[in-house]
């Protein structure tokens, strides 16, 4: 009987540990999208931010120079956007990125207008 009773707690709680494990990684997957935005012609510029001489934040237009006939997928660095949609995921977990997007470290930036 006690035999029996073991077995059943070492079922239940691999089967909790599995179920807990399944759920970090659907946690994880859904913040991939996260911090991506959408621009379209007609919008304003995107918005970054930079550190002010008094150490302040200050929001700045940002005008990469990309094509302003389509829309674009971003996300923002500093004073520049990085276009794609971003996967923000841990290096070790790239491979579950979703189709269409890119590991936020490989992201690269947008070159501004009249940046040489």
């Amino acid at each position: 009987m006690k035999t029996k009773h073991n077995l059943n707690r070492r079922i239940v709680g691999a089967l909790v540990s599995g179920g807990v494990a399944v759920a970090g990684l659907g946690l994880g997957a859904g913040t991939a999208h996260a911090g991506a935005y959408h621009w379209c012609p007609g919008d304003p510029p995107p918005q970054g931010s930079v550190i002010a001489p008094n150490g302040h934040t200050v929001h700045v237009p940002i005008n990469p120079a990309w094509d302003t006939n389509v829309c674009h997928d971003y996300v923002t660095s500093g004073d520049h956007v990085m276009e794609g949609s971003p996967c923000i995921l841990p290096q070790f977990q790239w491979f579950m990125c979703p189709p269409g997007t890119t590991p936020n470290p490989l992201m690269r930036p947008v070159p501004n207008v009249g940046e040489g």
